[in-house]
């Protein structure tokens, strides 16, 4: 099956999507079915499924050594689903290590093993995760506000070509928000920003855009 993918993915030039090291039970069953693979990420770049085309691998919470300099140099994205870490209780991926070796990461909610589709919330969660992490290595600071947003936005949005920033030649994907309910004179930008993820929810949307077109808000009726 990996290799019939590998031929389907070099043949049609399609992105890769798949699981990494998300648990040591995981990578030691991937140790025994793939004994020439150096490693959980080789056994999927020995058949061209490990950046040979744009590959996005989840989770990665024991991604180290020989496996992170493979992921550096073919340039494999990492969607951290911090619900999951939390659910499956097998680990907590060490994104700021992560973005301090310069790989690609994002966010992701992992249906089933995760249980939240929000993306602010996910975004919360990558947070809390990150400083449950810092409890254990105080080494490595915990994620900031701005750097859970960049990875939901800009760097995930970088998987799918010009996407996740309101810079010149992006898609035009936006939120317009009415944060009047929780804002204050005084808060900054950011202040908003962290109000709106954290406390915010769909009352506060009041436009929704993909590719420069307005999302229509479906309309309710109520049979008799």
């Amino acid at each position: 099956m990996l290799r019939a993918c590998g031929e389907l993915a070099a043949k049609y030039q399609m992105p890769v999507q798949s699981h990494l090291s998300e648990n040591k039970d995981e990578i030691a069953l991937v140790r025994t079915l793939e004994k020439e693979s150096s490693c959980y990420g080789d056994a999927y770049n020995r058949y061209g499924l490990f950046g040979q085309t744009p590959t996005v691998m989840a989770h990665c919470v024991w991604s180290e050594g020989e496996e992170l300099e493979l992921m550096k140099k073919n340039n494999v994205m990492v969607a951290h689903c911090p619900t999951s870490n939390l659910n499956v209780a097998s680990g907590m991926a060490p994104i700021r290590h992560f973005l301090d070796e310069g790989l690609q990461v994002g966010l992701g909610s992992d249906i089933s093993g995760g249980h939240d589709l929000n993306l602010f919330r996910i975004m919360v969660y990558a947070i809390q995760v990150s400083k449950m992490h810092y409890q254990q290595n105080h080494e490595q600071p915990f994620l900031t506000l701005s750097e859970a947003f960049w990875m939901a936005t800009k760097s995930a949005g970088n998987f799918f070509g010009q996407v996740g920033s309101f810079e010149p030649g992006y898609e035009f994907d936006a939120l317009v928000i009415d944060d009047s309910d929780l804002n204050h004179d005084n808060y900054s930008l950011l202040e908003r920003l962290e109000r709106i993820i954290y406390l915010g929810d769909d009352r506060q949307i009041v436009h929704r855009f993909c590719r420069g077109k307005e999302i229509a808000e479906p309309k309710i009726t109520c049979g008799s």
